[in-house]
């Protein structure tokens, strides 16, 4: 993977410390933004999904639009090589988890929505399961990434959310047939919904399939006036970025490609010396695991009680 092919993933993921909220995002722009020409752009999603290192996409509701919060969790699992499985299969079936970023070891992220009421609860009986006593646990919306919602969905809403769970790309004519309601009006409910930040993209992604070793890092650091030039000096060095959250006032997350395990060691020990990180966690990612199930249950509910 060369810097063209990671900067593609970071446009339809999201760019700038977010996500990408529109699930329809141009070619075009993705292609003028990466300097190169719009079919680069669509031979190269084409190759990454004829090799699997991209196997879809799906749409993720904001967790403001349905009455959740959000928060990452990084922790290190206890006993890795004996119960690292059976964490995961525990934690899968807590009802509110997105994302789990599997990394080779103890190493282990968490995204999950929940109440407000009961984020504690969640973070606690997680951290439990992986016998983690002291896990990184980020919860403001804005550091995280995400926007606010105050859109109340009606009933042709949740339709459309649900027709394009699992292609957010879908032709609008296509939605129209599935939802009953006629093209127009789903071409106008989409850009509102967009343009109110309802929805965003996520991908599903085999890292097995790489052509080189995915890696996360999260740095801690001592200056919150230090942080922007620092977070600067780091995406610099790392070219291969797929994604990156810097928004928190203390923490930093980048995700990214490096072509070995020496280059992925050589990159956390610079980042380790730079003045004014107190603290890196860095994994190799070994799967990424989109679990998305219950959002439909979700969705399904609203539309019974709309």
């Amino acid at each position: 993977m060369d810097s063209v092919d990671a900067g593609i993933i970071r446009e339809l993921s999201g760019p700038g410390g977010s996500y990408q909220w529109n699930v329809r995002h141009p070619y075009s722009r993705i292609a003028h933004n990466l300097g190169v020409d719009e079919e680069t752009i669509r031979r190269r999603i084409r190759n990454a999904e004829r090799t699997g290192l991209i196997q879809g996409s799906e749409l993720i509701v904001n967790p403001h639009l349905i009455g959740l919060e959000p928060a990452r969790m990084v922790l290190d699992v206890a006993d890795p090589e004996q119960r690292k499985r059976m964490v995961l299969s525990q934690i899968k079936l807590i009802d509110g988890v997105l994302l789990l970023l599997d990394m080779h070891g103890g190493g282990l992220q968490v995204l999950l929505f929940c109440e407000d009421e009961a984020m504690s609860r969640r973070t606690e009986l997680i951290s439990s399961i992986a016998g983690c006593r002291d896990p990184l646990i980020l919860r403001n919306w804005q550091a995280l990434g995400f926007r606010r919602c105050d859109l109340s969905l009606t009933k042709t809403d949740i339709l459309i959310l649900k027709s394009l769970r699992r292609d957010p790309r879908k032709s609008t004519r296509q939605v129209a047939g599935e939802t009953g309601v006629s093209a127009r009006t789903v071409e106008r409910r989409i850009a509102i919904l967009t343009d109110n930040y309802a929805f965003f993209h996520m991908f599903r992604l085999d890292f097995q399939k790489l052509d080189g070793v995915a890696c996360s890092v999260v740095a801690s650091y001592l200056d919150e006036k230090k942080k922007p030039g620092l977070d600067r000096t780091i995406g610099s060095r790392l070219e291969r970025t797929i994604y990156s959250a810097t928004n928190a006032r203390n923490t930093s997350l980048f995700n990214f490609v490096c072509s070995n395990v020496a280059e992925a060691e050589g990159i956390r020990e610079w980042v380790r010396g730079l003045d004014g990180v107190t603290e890196t966690r860095m994994g190799i990612i070994k799967e990424y695991i989109l679990e998305s199930g219950w959002l439909d249950d979700k969705l399904q509910s609203m539309l019974l009680r709309s």
